[in-house]
């Protein structure tokens, strides 16, 4: 007779603590814009800055898009003959930036790149990003 107790007992003891310990993990990665965080991009090419370049970002992921469709994009401008993208008013959250571009030093001269970064305390992010050549 207690063993008929116990079981069901035992099966409803692992149900509730399953259930109380289980938490679905947070898969979303906010990011966008409407805040005051800024992510400065400086691409580079070995050693040198790139500046004959676009700088693309996506928001809310660590991953390069699929489809290849980004949030937004910019043309560097010079800041003290440095090749800066300012991407302003971004949330907190996670970003992937992708820099494609034209290197002449190189043989082939096109060159892309990526890193991803995440926005933390309304901080403002400056990634180098490293390019290597590829043949399109």
């Amino acid at each position: 007779m207690k063993t008929y107790f116990f079981i069901p007992l035992l099966f409803i003891a692992s149900v509730i603590l399953s259930s109380s310990s289980c938490s679905k993990p947070n898969s979303t990665c906010n990011g966008g814009t409407g805040g005051t965080a800024t992510i400065s991009v400086t691409p580079s090419a070995h050693k040198y800055y790139l500046d004959s370049c676009m700088v693309y970002i996506k928001y809310g992921s660590l991953d390069q898009p699929a489809n290849g469709i980004y949030d937004d994009s910019m043309k560097p401008t010079l800041i003290d003959t440095t090749p800066v993208a300012s991407f302003k008013n971004l949330q907190n959250g996670c970003y992937y930036v992708w820099v494609v571009g034209y290197h002449p030093g190189f043989s082939p001269p096109n060159v892309k790149g990526g890193a991803s970064t995440q926005v933390q305390n309304n901080t403002n992010v400056t990634l180098y990003i490293p390019t290597t050549p590829f043949i399109p």
